[in-house]
């Protein structure tokens, strides 16, 4: 006497779940849907004219421009030696109040920038650091924030020498 040969129950289980995939495609009205002709973008979107929380907003200056921030003025490009600092950082110095300057430090991702004063006799000489925040991941973002140190005495007619110090 022959047995049948017995289905495994997996195998059972993928023919009825075609089984009723294929009744389910099948609709009442016999008639067959479009395609989709665009994908729709989702339900809640993200207004455009708001900056992500993490940069600068639209009203905050641009490095790339040489603007200094509200409130400073910029120091004379002849007064500024920026041959010491690295290729990418922005060269713009300015003053506030004379005795407080600035410039733009890089940072991003997993780094930061900081301003040190090195030197402070008959030229002023400031260093920007960039540094690291953290081993990762980290995110190719690059900002570009304003960093300021306050001098011992005003700035008065001295040359303002610019290095720097990038990983």
């Amino acid at each position: 006497m022959r047995t049948a040969p017995v289905t495994p129950p997996i195998v059972r289980l993928g023919l009825l779940a075609a089984v009723v995939l294929l009744a389910a495609g099948c609709g009442s009205s016999g008639t067959p849907e479009p395609p989709d002709p665009a994908p729709r973008p989702p339900s809640s979107t993200i207004p455009t004219d708001a900056p992500p929380s993490n940069r600068p907003s639209p009203a905050a200056p641009d490095p790339l421009v040489a603007t200094p921030p509200p409130g400073a003025s910029a120091l004379a490009g002849e007064r500024v030696d920026a041959t010491g600092l690295p290729a990418g950082l922005p060269t713009l110095v300015w003053t506030r109040d004379d005795r407080v300057v600035g410039v733009y430090g890089r940072g991003g991702g997993c780094t930061d920038a900081r301003l040190e004063v090195v030197e402070q006799g008959e030229r002023v000489v400031l260093r920007v650091v960039q540094f690291s925040t953290g081993p990762g991941p980290c995110t190719r973002e690059l900002v570009y924030p304003p960093l300021e140190a306050t001098l011992d005495a005003p700035l008065g007619e001295r040359p303002v020498v610019l290095t720097g110090e990038v990983p």
